[in-house]
């Protein structure tokens, strides 16, 4: 039997999709096309509401408050739905969507899986990596995350591991959300999500863990390491509206939150999407819900880093499946976000580290950081882009301790992050290897908050 195709509903708002946005959807017997024999919609997967444009800082000149009422506002966003459809009912399916004036238009749901890498050994160590990001530099100004919320969006976070490893980060309990009910979110089994919050914490100790276990869905009878791209639309919208609302009650909010996403997980094949060129395309397609509510994100305030992938032409993946041209896909390559490739301590670019040009974007990478390195004791060595990015991630959060959103943009310092690498840019590493201290040096001249 096929194994059906996933795909994500973009709806117009209705005032039974707005009610039941946060829970289980009510609304379901409704959605007309979910009545095409050969389709099944998720009834589980809560509606997700999508801006219809990227939301402005909390803070800026449009104000916390007016980006509260757009986000929550029925009439100016759609919403997204989930279903399984047979690939014989897919022509069907889509040629009732076409004729519903409610439906905005169906995309693909492609599986997600970890930039996990398997290095032949180590080179170098923790203490190396923290050496050459200037930690005790950055912890000696009180740049050290205190007060940074850190999403690591992956397949859990356990924080009895990170303490027994020497990492005692925060953790909001509140903010932090898998795909599943009752999941003791922060004590997950020890995986690739715990190697990037451990990676996370060398530049930023004292920041504030939350465990977003998107890459544990069983909606697709899947392993434990790989979920569905919808899971993160899900996941981003808990943050976005988070975000959204403005300083809060919690100790070191800011205006706006700081607030800084890492993602070391991405789609390896373009077999697991629709075609290029099809409206439902997620590889090289803006508009597809997921790459809308990252910039919405970023927008808001979020700094957001991606891996660039471990398909390198070199040394690929076997997921990749020969695919190693153009392999930076999707949000990945976005404009909105920092895309990193993975350097070894001795600066040498890995095999495995995607090549550029990116698909949204074709300056991809932006910068390269360090990896394949013993670290965590998740796995031999902390390897992949996997590592590269949470590593980045922890400078980025160490930096927003005194230098927040409302002070430096993500998208300024994403440039200053990019410009004191100290290269023309190039399709392997991008800027270069991140230059803590030349950051340093370029924020001096700023405000603190």
């Amino acid at each position: 039997m096929a194994v059906p195709i996933r795909v994500m509903i973009q709806m117009q708002a209705d005032p039974l999709l707005t009610a039941s946005s946060y829970g289980p959807i009510e609304a379901a017997p409704a959605v007309d096309i979910a009545n095409v024999p050969g389709v099944q919609l998720d009834y589980n997967f809560a509606p997700v509401p999508l801006p219809p444009s990227p939301l402005p800082m909390a803070g800026s000149k449009s104000g916390a408050n007016k980006l509260a009422e757009m986000y929550s506002a029925g009439e100016q966003s759609t919403y997204i739905l989930r279903a399984a459809v047979a690939a014989e009912s897919m022509e069907n399916f889509r040629a009732k969507a076409k004729d519903d004036p409610r439906v905005v238009g169906i995309f693909s749901d492609p599986l997600i899986q970890p930039f996990a890498a398997c290095p032949s050994g180590p080179v170098g160590t923790e203490a190396d990596v923290a050496t050459l990001l200037s930690v005790a530099k950055l912890n000696s100004l009180g740049l050290d995350g205190s007060g940074v919320r850190v999403a690591i969006v992956d397949t859990g976070v356990n924080l009895p591991y990170l303490n027994n490893r020497g990492k005692n980060p925060g953790f909001d309990s509140a903010l932090s959300w898998g795909p599943q009910s009752n999941m003791p979110l922060g004590n997950l089994p020890v995986n690739h999500g715990t190697m990037c919050a451990f990676d996370v914490c060398i530049a930023a100790p004292n920041c504030t863990i939350v465990d977003h276990a998107v890459l544990t869905s069983t909606a697709h009878g899947g392993s434990t390491m790989d979920g569905l791209l919808s899971d993160a639309v899900k996941s981003y919208g808990v943050l976005l509206s988070w975000i959204s609302k403005g300083p809060g009650v919690f100790p070191g909010d800011q205006v706006p939150r700081a607030l800084v996403v890492n993602n070391s997980w991405g789609m390896f094949n373009p077999s697991w999407d629709f075609p290029v060129g099809d409206p439902g395309n997620y590889s090289d397609n803006p508009q597809h819900p997921f790459n809308i509510i990252v910039t919405s994100l970023e927008s808001a305030g979020a700094d957001i880093l991606f891996a660039a992938g471990n398909c390198g032409p070199e040394c690929p993946d076997t997921r990749c499946q020969g695919a190693t041209n153009n392999g930076i896909y999707g949000a990945n390559s976005s404009p909105s976000v920092i895309c990193v490739a993975g350097v070894t301590i001795d600066k040498v670019r890995l095999g495995y580290s995607t090549k550029g040009p990116g698909r949204l974007e074709k300056d991809k990478p932006d910068i390269a950081s360090f990896t394949h390195f013993a670290g965590s004791g998740v796995y031999p060595a902390d390897g992949g882009t996997s590592a590269a990015t949470p590593v980045l991630t922890g400078v980025v959060a160490a930096i927003r301790k005194l230098y927040p959103p409302g002070v430096v943009s993500p998208s300024q310092l994403r440039t200053m992050l990019c410009g004191p690498a100290g290269q023309p840019f190039d399709y392997e590493l991008g800027y270069g290897v991140v230059n803590v201290t030349q950051l340093l040096k370029a924020l001096g001249n700023l405000p603190k908050n």
